[in-house]
């Protein structure tokens, strides 16, 4: 008597469903799920199942973004894919605002004659941080409008990826009032050195498997680009380099998240 069974602000398990039924409650009333819109931007996108032109690639960082929006609890719009345009982008965001909690931008954000996105944004919000101290990702940012949320993230699936978790969770833990399992991590003994530059929180796609003798290896991958998608398929863990540090030696002890299982020996 008097216990408590399930408090504010937890992620309800099926183990919390089994003991509340147990105390006779049918229903419960919970958080709404956050609703987030996700527009990409970039001429040259092709949504996936159309015919690809010469010049054009497929959106695949908006599928990987809707697809994480949802494994998060939040209710993912699409609100499709507009041109390098600054005032089509900027009514597009108005729309999703109108719609949504919070609005995810792809794409224009890159560092060069002309930010696209943070134009736009600049419109109609207060631009809080266009970029970040980290690695792939640094154009990324925040914006603030009505009240909701506006993330520019990089259209690179990679550097997106990053900006998800260092931007978009802390976010939506906010709007749930919960805090969200933490990812598993193991640690093991680094491969090959790996260096990061000073001053820069650096994201590694590292391969975690196990050598002959059992011990767990930490290989980082040796390509470059925070758009190649082969180093999240190839690689199952993400080894984070912090700003104080300007590279970890060979044979250090390191610890990782995973984003898949271990691999055994040589398994890809």
């Amino acid at each position: 008597s008097g216990e408590i069974v399930l408090r504010r602000g937890w992620l309800i398990k099926p183990w919390h469903i089994a003991a509340l039924a147990s105390l006779g409650f049918r229903s419960l009333r919970v958080v709404r799920r956050p609703r987030v819109a996700i527009l990409s931007s970039g001429g040259e996108l092709v949504e996936p199942g159309e015919r690809l032109a010469p010049g054009k690639v497929y959106n695949c960082t908006k599928p990987m973004i809707w697809a994480m929006l949802a494994s998060y609890g939040a209710e993912p719009i699409d609100l499709g894919t507009v041109p390098d345009d600054v005032d089509i982008i900027s009514e597009r965001v108005s729309d999703g605002l109108a719609i949504s909690d919070a609005v995810i931008v792809t794409g224009g954000t890159s560092v060069g004659e002309r930010d696209l996105v943070p134009e736009a944004v600049s419109r109609i919000g207060e631009i809080v941080v266009h970029g970040l101290a980290i690695r792939p990702g640094k154009p990324m940012g925040f914006a603030m409008a009505s009240g909701k949320p506006i993330f520019m993230l990089s259209g690179l699936p990679v550097a997106a990826l990053i900006g998800f978790q260092e931007l978009v969770i802390p976010a939506l833990e906010h709007m749930l009032g919960c805090k969200f399992d933490p990812p598993p991590r193991i640690s093991g003994r680094l491969t090959r050195r790996v260096a990061s530059p000073p001053g820069i929180r650096t994201y590694i796609r590292v391969r975690v498997f196990k050598g002959a003798d059992g011990e767990v290896l930490i290989e980082p991958l040796r390509v470059t680009g925070s758009g190649i998608l082969s180093t999240l398929t190839r690689g199952n863990g993400l080894l984070i380099i912090p700003e104080e540090l300007e590279g970890l030696d060979e044979g250090s002890e390191v610890e990782v998240i995973l984003l898949s299982p271990i691999f055994e020996g040589d398994e890809t």
